[in-house]
C-alpha cells in the first residue's frame, strides 16, 4: 500500500478517481437488463476455452462482394489468429500471442498500424463465458419494435462488446424476445442505424458466431446491405499445430 502522503499526489489521485469511476460505472446494471444479459452465457459444464470458425460476410450493396474470415482462438492460452481474405487469394493474417500482435501477408510480416494493434491487443480482456465482461454500464428500456425486422425487451449496452460475430460498438441495443432470448443488437452508425437480426436467437457464448442478416435504416425504411453465414464453428476442438 501507497504511504499515505502518497495520495495527495496529483498522479495517485488521478488513480483513485479513475478506478472509483470504473467501479461506479460498472455497477450500473438495471436488475431486468442483468437478468436479460445472464441468459445468454453457456450451460455449466460448457464454458469455450477455444473457438475456431469461419465467416462469410456479403455486402449487397457492393455487388454481393464476399469477405471470408477464419478465427481461431484460444482462450486458456491467450492465443488467436484471424486470417481476412482482403482480396482473391489475397489473405491478411493478425495474430496475437504473448500479449504482441502482429501481421503478415503472403507469409511476410507487415508493419502493424496503430488501430489495428488497439482493436487486437486487448481481446482477452473479456471472458467468452461471460456475458457482462466488458460492459461498463447496461439499461432496461422496455418493449421496442424496429420495422418489422424484430421487436422485443431492449437492454442498451455500454462497453465495447461483441456478440455473436456481430461487430463490437460502444453502444448497442440487444433485443430480447419474450422468452429472454436474444434476437437482434441494433448499433449507430455514419450512415445510420444498422439492426442485425439473428436468424436463430442468440444462447451460449457470445464469443460464439450466429447467422444473421443486416439492415441499415433509410428514408424509404430498412434495407438489407449485409448477411453474415458461419460456415464452421468448432468449440473446445483441437487446434491444428503451427495456428499461431
Amino acid at each position: 500500500m501507497p504511504r499515505i502522503m502518497e495520495r495527495f499526489r496529483p498522479s495517485g489521485l488521478i488513480v483513485v478517481v479513475t478506478a472509483l469511476l470504473v467501479s461506479f460505472a460498472a455497477a450500473q446494471i438495471d436488475d431486468r437488463a442483468r437478468a436479460l444479459l445472464e441468459g445468454i452465457q453457456p450451460a455449466p459444464g460448457e464454458a469455450v476455452e477455444t473457438l475456431q470458425q469461419v465467416m462469410v460476410m456479403t455486402l449487397h450493396q457492393q455487388g454481393d462482394m464476399e469477405v471470408r474470415t477464419k478465427t481461431v482462438i484460444d482462450y486458456v492460452n491467450e492465443r488467436a489468429s484471424i486470417e481476412t481474405e482482403i482480396a482473391p487469394g489475397m489473405v491478411a493474417t493478425i495474430v496475437v500471442v504473448d500479449g504482441q500482435v502482429r501481421m503478415k501477408m503472403g507469409g511476410m510480416s507487415l508493419p502493424l498500424p496503430a488501430a489495428i494493434g488497439d482493436e487486437f491487443g486487448g481481446m482477452f480482456d473479456a471472458d467468452p463465458n461471460d456475458p457482462l465482461a466488458g460492459i461498463d454500464s447496461a439499461s432496461y428500456d422496455g418493449a421496442q419494435r424496429y420495422g418489422d425486422l424484430a421487436e422485443g425487451e431492449q437492454v442498451t449496452v455500454r462497453g465495447a462488446v461483441a456478440v455473436a460475430g456481430v461487430d463490437d460498438s460502444e453502444v448497442a441495443r440487444y433485443l430480447f424476445d419474450g422468452q429472454g432470448r436474444l434476437v437482434a443488437v441494433v448499433v449507430d452508425s455514419p450512415d445510420g442505424v444498422i439492426v442485425s437480426v439473428f436468424d436463430e436467437p442468440v444462447t451460449g457464448s457470445t464469443a460464439v458466431g450466429s447467422n444473421a442478416t443486416m439492415y441499415l435504416e433509410t428514408v424509404a425504411g430498412y434495407e438489407r446491405f449485409a448477411t453474415l453465414r458461419f460456415e464452421q464453428v468448432l468449440v473446445n476442438e483441437p487446434i491444428p499445430e503451427g495456428t499461431f
